[in-house]
């Protein structure tokens, strides 16, 4: 008799693993936009402050789309298997991507042209989270 329910769960770990692979796929890193002072922490004036912690925004190649995805390192430490030109793991879910290194996952979330602001004078209305400035 307990044989069963070991064999009945033994089966059910088998189908979540085999499921949770299914969840990463690849993506090729096809450029890499360095923002070595951080983000726009305040105004003064019309001169931006910036946090400086470093981010990186990542273009990725995934289902034949593009997509920008926004990696934040508080050291400024940059895996270098993340490269342009390189394929990582990747798992897409609401609004970000977990990257892969090895078996870290590190979350990144996606970004838009929205994301960044003019360096010359600070937007209006104030936006509700730090961004960095247009190139």
């Amino acid at each position: 008799m307990i044989r069963v329910p070991i064999l009945v769960l033994s089966l059910v770990a088998a189908l979540l693993s085999a499921f949770a692979e299914q969840g990463l796929q690849t993506a090729k890193i096809l450029f890499i936009r360095t923002h070595p002072q951080g983000r726009i922490n305040h105004w003064e004036g019309r001169v931006p402050i910036f946090d400086g912690q470093p981010v990186y925004d990542i273009t990725l190649l995934w289902n034949h789309k593009k997509y920008i995805v926004r990696y934040e390192s508080l050291t400024g430490y940059y895996p270098k298997a993340w490269e342009a030109g390189n394929e990582i793991h990747v798992k897409r879910e609401r609004g970000k991507f977990l990257l892969y290194r090895g078996d870290e996952a590190v979350p990144a979330r996606e970004v838009s042209s929205y994301d960044c602001v003019s360096g010359s004078a600070p937007p209006t209305p104030a936006p509700a989270t730090p961004e960095v400035p247009c190139e």
